[in-house]
């Protein structure tokens, strides 16, 4: 009975040792970390901001990708004020838990409020535009309240911590680094007013032979227009139908002024249909292309506006004539709604 009355009291003296302790002990927690990023402060911002975004660059992919594949866990929208994303993982570093974003001011700063295994923590990222780039500072504040438990834990979290910020932040250095670049591009609304007609050929190649391909297949049209005595009424274009990284179905025209009757089977008469479009022109080489897509696409996601149909280039500079890559000029057109 004595030993198991030391065994109680020894407990008691044990726990009443914690407790005197965790009076002395921080009740709050804080953890910062920063970097510099040579990337649109944008697309950085968006990263961040659309909950989705994680999965590209979050340190928690390296514990366990599955929580950002789950159907129902991210909110409707996934980024801004109220997004969410729920996840639960057989991982104990992850376990269940939970992000909300209750903080979101453009390209400038977040606050996300997290709950992982019951420990609630506030999470704030800042992004600053710099000379040499954008310094993104993200940091964890945590309130322990009075709770002994907690007040312990915030003694062992803070190395683990601090390996896992530095991990994320290069993580998302690395990969918004390597997006193309957003091209500060005009882009416009406007209406097409009557159907355009073109001869065309549509070919279905490997992306490794798209460089080949354009001036055989111009130079076919043309020849066949010379043949029919045809006139062009305005510069060549190229319709992507579809673009994967083994197959494009890609079609090049040549615009013509009315609907005309054709006898080849190889070159066809086909047309942009009148309607909406989204357009921009892009400066310089057609490798540069990307850029101006993505700008153009930048701006489409915030309008919201809704494609129905496969983007199209109308080259402005014909390379024959003009050397310079620099001073050539392509528009690019998507229809819409």
């Amino acid at each position: 009975m004595n030993y198991l009355r030391r065994i109680t009291l020894t407990i008691l003296l044990i726990i009443l040792i914690g407790l005197v302790v965790s009076m002395f002990l921080p009740s709050s927690f804080h953890l910062e970390r920063k970097i510099i990023i040579n990337a649109d402060q944008e697309q950085i911002f968006n990263q961040v901001n659309d909950l989705k975004n994680w999965k590209n660059w979050s340190p928690w992919m390296l514990k366990d990708s599955l929580i950002f594949n789950k159907k129902y866990a991210y909110s409707a929208p996934s980024s801004g004020v109220s997004a969410t994303f729920n996840w639960g993982s057989e991982n104990d570093d992850l376990g269940i838990g939970r992000i909300e974003i209750i903080q979101s001011k453009l390209n400038d700063s977040i606050v996300n409020l997290l709950t992982l295994n019951s420990i609630q923590s506030k999470r704030t990222w800042v992004f600053n535009e710099l000379e040499n780039g954008v310094e993104v500072i993200w940091s964890m504040d945590i309130d322990f309240g009075f709770s002994p438990k907690d007040k312990f834990y915030g003694l062992f979290i803070e190395d683990e911590l601090i390996k896992e910020y530095e991990l994320g932040l290069q993580r998302l250095k690395t990969y918004t680094e390597n997006l193309p670049k957003i091209q500060r591009v005009e882009v416009r609304k406007m209406k097409i007013e009557k159907n355009q007609w073109f001869l065309s050929i549509r070919d279905t190649i490997s992306p490794i032979a798209m460089n080949n391909i354009y001036g055989k297949n111009y130079s076919e049209i043309n020849q066949y227009m010379s043949q029919q005595k045809f006139e062009s009424i305005s510069v060549p274009l190229v319709i992507y139908h579809f673009w994967s990284d083994s197959i494009v179905d890609i079609e090049f025209g040549i615009p013509i002024n009315d609907s005309i009757t054709i006898d080849n089977n190889r070159i066809k008469l086909d047309k942009i249909k009148s309607g909406n479009v989204v357009t921009a022109i892009h400066y310089g080489p057609y490798e540069r292309l990307p850029e101006t897509y993505f700008g153009i696409n930048e701006w489409m996601r915030k309008n919201k506006v809704v494609v129905i149909g496969p983007p199209w280039e109308s080259y402005i500079t014909d390379p024959t004539t003009e050397p310079n890559p620099e001073k050539w000029q392509t528009a690019i057109f998507f229809p819409i709604e």
